[in-house]
C-alpha cells in the first residue's frame, strides 16, 4: 500500500488551479515532497490569493452601490471563503513532511504487507475514480456556470438592443465591470480574471478530495488490521500473548497517524462542513425561483446535485473512519473464550474506552450521526433564509437595461428605416 502514489496524479491537478503547492510531487519518493517558499507552485498560489483579496473588496464596492440581498451577498462570501480554504491547504502543504515518515512507518508494518499490491490497485483505483468524479464534475460546474451568465447577458443585448462588436470585452465588462473600474480592460487581463476565478472556485472541490482521499487511506488501514483480526478471531492461535500484543501495538500506530493527519487538517474540515452546508441551503433557495431560461433551471440542479453528493462522499468517507475502527470490537467478540487472554483484554479495553473518529477541531466527530444532523442544520438555515430573502426583497435588485452595476454602456442598434 502506498497512500502518495496513489495521490500524486490527482496532487498535479491540484497544481493546475494552484492549490495544495507541494514541491517535487513528480518524485516516486515521499520524503522527496517538501514545500518551499520560493517555488512557482507556492507564488502562483499567492499570487491567487491576492487576487482573490482584490475581488472580495471589489463585490463589497458592488454590493454597496446595488444593496445586498439573500442572493447577492454570496459574492464577496464566495471570496472569503475560498481565501480561507487557500490559506488553509498552504498551511498543510507547509506541515506536510510531518506526516509523512508516519505514512511510511504504518505502510512499513507487516500486517500492511498482506496480498498488498492487489489491495493498494483496489484502492487506488477506488480513490483516483471519486477524485476525479468530483473534480471532473466540479470544473464542468463552473465552465456551466459560464455558459449560463454568457447566453444571459448576449439574451440582455437583444432584449434592450444594444449593439457589442467584441463578445469577450462586452462580456467582461457587463459581469465584472466593478473590477475592470480598477484595472484597464485588456484581453489578457480578462483570461487571467477568469483562470483566478476558476482556480479559487474550484477550491471548494479540492478541499473535499483532500479530505477524502486522507480519510480513504486511513480506513484502509483500520480494514487491513481488521482483516488479520477476523482471520485468527476463529484459529487456535500459539503466541496468543504476542498476536494481540503487535495488533494492539499496531492499531495504536494507526490511531496515532488519524490524530497526527488531523491535527493539521481538522481546521479545513470545519471550513468544508459549513460551505457544503451554506451552499445546500444557496442552491435549495434558487429552486423556489422561477427561472427565465431553461440553462440557468440546468445548472440550478446540476449545482445542487453535484454540491449534494460531494458533501456526502465527504462525510461517508470520513464517517467510515469510525465505524472501521470499531469493528475490532465486534471481532474480538467471536474469539473462543479458550483463546482469550491478558493481550486482548487490553486491546479489546483500549478501543472501547476510546473514541477513534475524525474530528473537526474538537467541536464534533464525523460519525453517521453527523449526516443527520447536518441534514437538520439544512432545514433550519434554509428557513432562515427563506426569512432573510422576504425582509430583503426589494434590496440589491438591478433593473433591466440598467448600467449602474456595470461599466460597459452598450450602444443602441441602429434600426433601418
Amino acid at each position: 500500500m502506498n497512500f502518495h502514489n496513489t495521490i500524486r496524479p490527482i496532487l498535479v491537478i491540484f497544481l493546475l488551479f494552484g492549490q495544495f503547492p507541494l514541491y517535487g510531487i513528480l518524485h516516486r519518493k515521499p520524503s522527496q515532497w517538501h514545500f518551499r517558499w520560493v517555488s512557482f507552485q507556492t507564488v502562483l498560489c499567492l499570487v491567487l490569493v491576492v487576487v482573490g483579496l482584490f475581488l472580495s473588496f471589489v463585490e463589497y464596492d458592488r454590493l454597496l452601490v446595488i444593496g445586498v440581498n439573500a442572493d447577492n451577498i454570496i459574492g464577496p462570501l464566495f471570496y472569503v471563503d475560498v481565501i480561507i480554504i487557500m490559506l488553509l491547504l498552504l498551511r498543510i502543504a507547509t506541515r506536510w513532511s510531518t506526516m509523512v515518515p508516519k505514512w511510511e512507518q504504518v505502510e512499513a508494518l507487516e500486517v500492511m504487507q498482506f496480498n498488498s499490491q492487489k489491495q493498494y490497485e483496489r484502492s487506488a483505483q477506488r480513490i483516483r475514480a471519486v477524485a476525479g468524479l468530483l473534480i471532473v464534475m466540479g470544473f464542468a460546474e463552473h465552465m456551466l456556470s459560464i455558459g449560463k451568465t454568457v447566453y444571459v447577458k448576449v439574451d440582455e443585448a437583444r432584449v434592450c438592443n444594444w449593439d457589442y462588436n467584441n463578445l469577450p470585452e462586452y462580456y467582461a465588462l457587463r459581469t465584472n465591470g466593478f473590477f475592470f473600474r480598477h484595472v484597464p480592460y485588456n484581453f489578457p487581463t480578462f483570461l487571467l480574471l477568469e483562470y483566478a476565478n476558476t482556480a479559487l472556485t474550484m477550491a471548494w472541490t479540492v478541499q473535499d478530495v483532500l479530505i477524502i482521499m486522507i480519510s480513504d487511506s486511513i480506513a484502509g488501514y483500520f480494514g487491513r488490521l481488521n482483516a488479520r483480526i477476523q482471520f485468527y478471531s476463529t484459529v487456535q492461535v500459539i503466541a496468543r500473548e504476542k498476536f494481540w500484543s503487535e495488533i494492539h501495538s499496531d492499531y495504536v500506530m494507526v490511531c496515532e497517524l488519524l490524530e497526527h493527519a488531523m491535527s493539521i487538517c481538522s481546521p479545513l474540515l470545519v471550513v468544508s462542513c459549513g460551505t457544503n452546508l451554506y451552499l445546500i441551503c444557496y442552491q435549495l433557495f434558487h429552486l423556489v425561483e422561477s427561472e427565465k431560461f431553461v440553462i440557468m433551471t440546468v445548472f440550478t440542479y446540476y449545482s445542487l446535485f453535484f454540491v449534494i453528493l460531494r458533501t456526502f462522499l465527504t462525510l461517508h468517507h470520513c464517517s467510515a473512519v469510525h465505524e472501521v475502527a470499531r469493528k475490532p470490537l465486534k471481532l474480538c467478540r467471536r474469539v473462543p473464550t479458550a483463546n482469550w487472554c491478558d493481550e486482548l483484554e487490553r486491546f479489546y479495553t483500549f478501543i472501547r474506552k476510546s473514541s477513534i473518529a475524525i474530528s473537526a477541531m474538537g467541536l464534533f466527530r464525523l460519525t453517521k450521526r453527523t449526516m443527520l444532523t447536518m441534514l437538520g442544520a439544512v432545514i433550519t438555515y434554509e428557513l432562515v433564509m427563506l426569512h432573510f430573502a422576504q425582509s430583503t426583497a426589494n434590496q440589491g435588485v438591478v433593473r433591466e437595461c440598467s448600467t449602474e452595476e456595470f461599466l460597459f454602456e452598450p450602444k443602441t442598434q441602429s434600426r433601418g428605416i
